[in-house]
């Protein structure tokens, strides 16, 4: 790095974000400015901590942000470098043919995009960024790398490395309730690489698929672009509506759930639906995925058991992830099939599974097998119920009676309802205007009852900025 980073990281008391995320914007800000370029060598914490006069633990988790996202790595002992990977070269001017394609409704994906250097705060799932255990991690990730053999370089597993497979099938056992052999488990990238993979087993091509309405947005938008007809399925207090879905198409293909925590609403699907799905599932040979992200948090009484515990059909297919638990840009998530589905599944990896590094799926295996995980789950319980009350209560007194936070205390965000007085796209797109990035629920439906904001609270650092955050919001429309 030519220049000091006292030339572009200049530190406000006055304003309402904590240090280290200034640290944070600062870094993206140079970055994308040119004043820091691909592979420049960042300056220590410790070196940063003493010219910036701050606290290396504040340092520390500004890195750890920007390391999570990939915009800057760690090459071990040389140093912390800015990513090369950021930025594509220029291309070439070429005359563009436009395949035909099949007319389609306009695509939202619009609606779902943020600018890059949006905050954390009030963001909806992200883990919390400053907790992370970067340490441990930078140690795990050393340790593989120096150790790594020649055949371990040179591994290739479609299903995914054996030994994380086998801590997968041992961890959901005890922590989910998921009784399963590691052949039985496939490593994916991420919950929507899940889905695509999946795609490759079922054809999803011309097959009905029910969904939650509301339901994941990303996953709507990738089933339609996979050319299944979607079949929204209304929910109400007990989560999915079975009767509704039966009514519409009885003979759906696949089910894809969110029985936990339903996504975006966060209500879990009651035990009496959950047995009607199945049954369902098993009379019309038809499957269920079941998406358990956020199943671990919850902060009051126990994770509920998934619904694949319940699975005497073995007809469901457990979907999850380690976005949410470890960090979203190791983009590492994992399948559990059917003992029948096990030797297509074998068949399908070995064509479209073929990409995967081995080395971060065994930092993973370590970062489980050493204990950390489970204790970096149980830590981040403990965080997100205090920071959920921090920002749910912070809310509650601005805006009084005005919003209504959801009752249901688990995930990493909240629904804050509206009046439909006030339009929800049009207050994120307005507060999202300071850098911010809650998400209008009426997008994820399309169902016009409702009307409300997505906010994530896992970044809400502490009672100040909980308080600041209150007010920018509710400054960014006007209740009489």
């Amino acid at each position: 790095m030519d220049s000091s980073p006292r030339t572009f990281i200049k530190l406000d008391s006055s304003e309402t974000q904590p240090i280290h995320l200034q640290i944070y914007h600062r870094f993206k800000a140079a970055i994308e400015s040119n004043l820091l370029n691909d592979g420049d060598r960042i300056p220590s914490t410790r070196t940063l901590a003493s010219e910036l006069n701050v606290a290396r633990g504040t340092v520390e988790s500004a890195y750890a942000m920007l390391l999570g996202e990939g915009v800057f790595i760690s090459k071990g002992q040389s140093g912390t470098y800015v990513s090369t990977l950021l930025r594509k070269p220029a291309a070439k001017k070429l005359r563009t043919v436009v395949p035909p394609v099949a007319k389609q409704p306009v695509s939202q994906t619009a609606d779902i995009e943020l600018a890059k250097s949006v905050s954390p705060i009030y963001l909806p799932g992200c883990p919390a960024f400053d907790a992370f255990p970067r340490k441990i991690w930078s140690r795990l990730s050393g340790n593989r790398v120096r150790a790594m053999s020649a055949e371990e370089m040179r591994l290739k597993e479609p299903q995914g490395y054996e030994p994380l497979r086998q801590s997968i099938a041992a961890y959901l056992r005890l922590a989910r309730g998921v009784v399963c052999e590691p052949e039985q488990v496939f490593i994916t990238n991420g919950y929507q690489g899940a889905l695509d993979f999946l795609s490759k087993v079922f054809k999803f091509y011309g097959e009905n698929i029910w969904m939650e309405d509301p339901g994941f947005l990303l996953a709507a938008m990738l089933l339609k672009d996979l050319g299944a007809n979607i079949i929204r399925v209304p929910i109400d207090e007990q989560g999915l509506i079975v009767s509704a879905g039966v009514d519409k198409c009885l003979d759906a293909k696949l089910a894809i759930v969110t029985p936990s925590h339903h996504s975006p609403l966060g209500l879990p699907l009651s035990a009496a639906r959950r047995i009607e799905l199945l049954q369902w599932a098993s009379a019309n040979d038809s499957w269920i995925i079941e998406d358990d992200y956020d199943g671990e948090f919850r902060y009051s009484g126990y994770p509920l058991p998934s619904l694949k515990s319940l699975d005497q059909y073995d007809r469901v297919i457990y979907a999850g992830s380690f976005s949410k638990t470890i960090f979203p840009a190791l983009k590492i998530g994992y399948i559990v099939v059917p003992s029948g589905l096990v030797d297509i599944c074998n068949e399908k990896a070995a064509i479209y599974q073929r990409g995967f590094t081995i080395t971060s799926q065994m930092v993973v295996n370590d970062f489980i097998t050493e204990g950390h995980f489970s204790r970096h789950l149980k830590k981040m319980r403990d965080l997100y119920a205090h920071r959920r009350e921090l920002a749910s209560k912070a809310l509650m007194d601005v805006f009084e009676d005005k919003i209504q936070i959801s009752s249901h205390k688990n995930g990493m965000h909240f629904v804050a309802s509206l009046d439909h007085q006030y339009s929800d796209t049009e207050v994120c797109s307005s507060f999202n205007k300071l850098g911010y990035g809650i998400y209008p629920i009426s997008k994820w439906t399309i169902d016009p009852k409702y009307n409300g904001l997505l906010i994530g609270f896992s970044n809400v650092p502490n009672k100040k900025v909980a308080e600041e955050m209150a007010i920018k919001l509710k400054n960014s429309f006007i209740i009489e």
